[in-house]
């Protein structure tokens, strides 16, 4: 009786992890979009490349194969953050720059 009812649980919990949920609970399409995004509103060569990754996500989701999708998808993820990352250095930075160079033009005068 109970080697049955460890068979069942073994079955059960063999069957539920089979079918779980992917890790990474993202809609593949907003991972796409925010790519895009990263083109327009970011540092444009890591949007590019983040798209890229985006779509080999989806891809890789579609064809059932999760444990590539998941990496893809972290991938794209990081590339979008990094690509909002440096356009706001740049804007920060920018003034910052224009106002050093103003100074070290006055102190040379």
């Amino acid at each position: 009786m109970e080697d049955e009812e460890k068979a069942v649980e073994s079955l059960v919990s063999s069957t539920e992890a089979a079918h779980s949920p992917s890790p990474m609970r993202c809609c593949w399409l907003r991972l796409r979009y925010l790519a895009a995004a990263s083109i327009v509103c970011g540092c444009s060569c890591l949007g590019v490349i983040a798209l890229v990754f985006a779509i080999k996500a989806e891809e890789r989701h579609k064809a059932a194969r999760c444990e590539e999708a998941v990496y893809w998808g972290a991938r794209a993820r990081r590339l979008i953050v990094a690509s909002f990352v440096v356009w706001l250095a740049v804007l920060l930075l920018s003034p910052l720059l224009l106002w050093l160079l103003s100074y070290a033009i006055a102190q040379a005068e």
